[in-house]
This record gives structure tokens, sequence and C-alpha cells, in this order.
């Protein structure tokens, strides 16, 4: 067993939540844009395809973390590729960790941003933004799955009541016909939220912190299945209201569809609610892959403790999240063009490999 530097344990509930909150959290603010442009009104079979290619990445996650008990993936790396080979593999893992949570905290902030505050600068955000999570992983993994447990009911329940409150709005002609869409438009639809559901690749740091890893396999693959009931509710909304054509050109479709809630004259003007849903999430998000890289940082050099490293990586990750991408727009494209290749390698590719190389050497052995 590798050295311990985060003390926190968390149990079965604290673990399906914060799951869940990791990949739902970016999934409902761009995916659903993004996948209607391709798949049109079939776009909510895509994230069929997608939860079925995620339950596949889980169980390869998952079997190649448990045959190396009490370590993370840091840690046995060097076991699996050699010393040298090893650490240079755990730091690229390093580098997407940085690289993601960047990422969350970018998108987060242009959008509140660019529909909500244009004359703010978004470097304010930006550096706000970096002090909550930099705070919440300092205060360790438990509390971060406490803060998911009080934020994922809340989101869940105010994303139904949106749901049954725009159903005045919502045309079933919309979602006709039903598999209309090409394979072709199909896969490529599947990409960018199979990038999300492979976002489950952490579990490869936090496994060695659950109070009960027995059951990790049903726990994770309900988690997906949850984010699928979420992402679903939230793509089949939009597309009931605005149909294909204009779903797949706003931006931010679910909080389109918001605007459109009006009884009475009395419910309306709820855009709060999917900021509230996006910020708390959001939050948990990348504060989870923030902790993720310096925990993995301080392994790799092996330090006993990861919280000197909070600052330098957070003065990284507001930089990255503020010089990688010059506007919203181009964002977007990288996270629906250039982002699943780029994170279907670090989340299936190479962790399908590791496990090959440990079945061959587990079989040399014998």
């Amino acid at each position: 067993m590798g050295k311990i530097l985060e003390g926190g344990k968390i149990d079965a509930r604290q673990t399906l939540y914060l799951l869940v909150t990791m990949i739902y959290a970016t999934l409902i603010l761009f995916v659903p844009q993004n996948t209607v442009a391709h798949a049109q009104q079939d776009a909510w079979l895509s994230f069929l395809v997608a939860f079925a290619g995620g339950v596949l990445i889980s169980l390869v996650v998952i079997n190649l973390s448990l045959r190396f008990p009490g370590q993370t993936l840091f840690e046995y790396l060097p076991r699996i590729l050699g010393r040298f080979p090893g650490k240079i593999i755990g730091f690229f893992y390093v580098w997407l960790f940085i690289h993601l949570c960047a990422l969350v905290d970018r998108e987060y902030c242009s959008t509140i941003v660019a529909a909500f505050m244009p004359e703010t600068p978004l470097v304010v955000f930006l550096i706000h933004g970096t002090i909550m999570f930099a705070y919440l992983a300092y205060s360790g993994l438990e509390v971060l799955a406490r803060l998911s447990q009080l934020f994922l009911p809340l989101n869940a329940g105010l994303l139904t009541i949106l749901f049954v409150l725009a159903t005045p709005e919502m045309k079933v002609v919309n979602i006709l016909p039903v598999f209309d869409t090409s394979l072709l438009s199909l896969a490529k639809s599947t990409l960018t939220p199979l990038s999300w559901f492979g976002e489950i690749i952490t579990l490869a740091v936090i496994i060695p912190y659950l109070a009960e890893q027995k059951n990790v396999y049903r726990l994770t693959i309900k988690a997906l299945f949850f984010v699928l009931v979420l992402i679903e509710l939230s793509t089949v909304g939009v597309l009931l209201i605005f149909g294909p054509a204009l779903t797949g050109s706003y931006l931010f479709p679910v909080l389109n569809g918001t605007k459109m809630i009006n009884i009475a004259n009395f419910f309306e003007r709820l855009e709060i609610i999917p900021i509230v849903i996006w910020i708390t999430s959001g939050t948990v998000k990348a504060t989870l892959f923030f902790w993720a890289a310096t925990l993995g940082s301080a392994q790799l050099l092996g330090l006993k403790d990861y919280h000197p490293l909070i600052l330098p990586l957070a003065v990284i990750v507001t930089s990255l999240s503020y010089l990688l991408h010059p506007n919203i727009i181009d964002l977007l494209n990288f996270l629906t063009e250039d982002f699943p290749f780029y994170a279907l390698t670090f989340e299936f590719l190479i962790p399908f490999l590791l496990l090959i190389i440990v079945l061959i050497k587990e079989t040399g052995k014998k």
C-alpha cells in the first residue's frame, strides 16, 4: 500500500452522489446542443449509446484498480510500467485532471458572462471559481462528498420541477419521426457525451478512499444510470419545446427552455434555477478534478502532504482557463470536435492497455 495522503473515507451513498455530480454537471450545460445538432430528434438515443460506453469504461477502470488494493492510479502505474515510464504516464494524468478542472471553470464562468453579466471581466469569475475549489480541495475528499450529498437531491429536484413547469410549451411532434438518424450521425453525436461519461476514470483515484469497495461495480453503474436519466430529462425537454433545429442552434438550450416557462404570468423568469444547478454541481466537479491533480502530483513526487501544491496548481488552472480559449465559441468547438478523442485516450485506451499488460503479467506468473 502506498502513502495515504488523504485521510478521508466516503460511504456508498456519498460515492454515488459524487460520481453523478461529477458527470452530469457539464453534460447538462453544452452537450444537448451538440448532440441534437448531429442526431436531431434522436439525440436521446445517443445518450443511451454513451451510457453503454460509460459502463464499459467503468468496468475496465474498476477491474484495473481493484487489482492494486489501497493504491491510486498514480501509485500503481509505476508497478505496471516500471518506475520511470509509470511516472511519466502519471504526470500526463495529472495534466488531464488540471486541464479538465480548467475547462469546467471556463465553461461555467463563460456561461455566466455570456448569458447574464457581459460587462464583467471573465477573469473575475475565474479567480472566484479557483478560490472556491482550491479551498474545498484543501478540506479533503470527505467534505467534497458531503457537499455533493447536499446539492444533488436539490439539483435533481429543481430539474424535475423545471421539466414539469415547461410541459405546457412541449409538443410531441417535435421529436418525431423516431429512429430517423443515420448511423454515422448517431456515432458523431455520441462521441461528446461518451467523453463526459468517460470521466468515470476519476474512480481510479477515488477507489482507495471508499469505505465499501465490494459494491463499487453496482454503485458506479447506478451512478451512470442516474446521469442518463438527468440528461435524457433535459434533452427530451428542450427538444419537445424547440424541436431539433432550434435546440441545435442554441448555445445553452436548457437555459433557453427555462425562459419559455410562464404559468399564469406568475411562474416566469426562472433562469436562476439552471444557474443554481450549474454553479453548485460545477463547483463539485472542478474541485474533484483539482483534488485528483494535487493528490496525484504529491504521490508522484513522493510528498507526504498534497496541501502545499494547492496554491501553485490553482495559479496554473486559472491561467489555463483564461488563456486556452479566446471566446466561448472556440471553447465549444474544442469540446465538441477535439476533446472527445483527446479525453477518450486517457479514459479508455490507456486503462484498457494497462489492464491487458496486467493480465499478461498475471498469466506469465501462473
